[in-house]
């Protein structure tokens, strides 16, 4: 069994619908960076903070101290003996390499779904995440290939049983 699964990719790839499904069917603990962004800002989870890419809560600085935050937490869950998701867009290679540098064994999902999937999912995306269909592009044009991981790509535009199955598959 996994202990720790990070699953990351563009917004609207479908990134939270699986570590949500890891958390429900399988007990892992779910720490999602746009949660954590928003308490280190002192915001509500399901309070908007929409900004244009890398201004607002989402300046670089930010989102490094996001990302040490998720391992910091991340690490008390695993010395508890419980079993972690990441869920976060992980763009940047130093972002896998902080988590390669802090565990072992990691199971790394990119989450994927054709751009019109997307597209829809980002216009009716109601709860936690600030990202639109502009910040969705905008990440595409950043996004460092991950080649410095090995990872499974996932399909999400598929049932939640379906996926279920395949992460099942997976994490054993």
């Amino acid at each position: 069994m996994k202990n720790v699964v990070v699953i990351f990719g563009l917004s609207g790839s479908g990134k939270s619908f699986l570590s949500s499904i890891l958390n429900e069917e399988f007990g892992y603990t779910w720490l999602r960076s746009d949660v954590i962004r928003k308490e280190l800002a002192g915001i509500k989870p399901e309070e908007s903070a929409k900004a244009d890419f890398g201004k607002g809560i989402y300046t670089e600085d930010m989102t490094v101290r996001v990302y040490k935050e998720m391992v910091n937490r991340a690490k008390e869950i695993l010395n508890k003996g419980e079993k972690v998701v990441l869920d976060a867009t992980f763009l940047r290679r130093w972002q896998r390499e902080l988590i390669l540098k802090n565990f072992k064994d990691v199971l790394f999902i990119l989450a994927w779904a054709p751009e019109g999937v997307i597209k829809i999912r980002l216009e009716n995306r109601r709860g936690v995440s600030d990202a639109d269909f502009k910040i969705y592009l905008k990440q595409k044009e950043i996004f460092e290939k991950p080649d410095d991981v090995n990872y499974v790509k996932i399909d999400t535009n598929k049932t939640r049983e379906e996926l279920k199955r395949e992460l099942e598959r997976l994490i054993d």
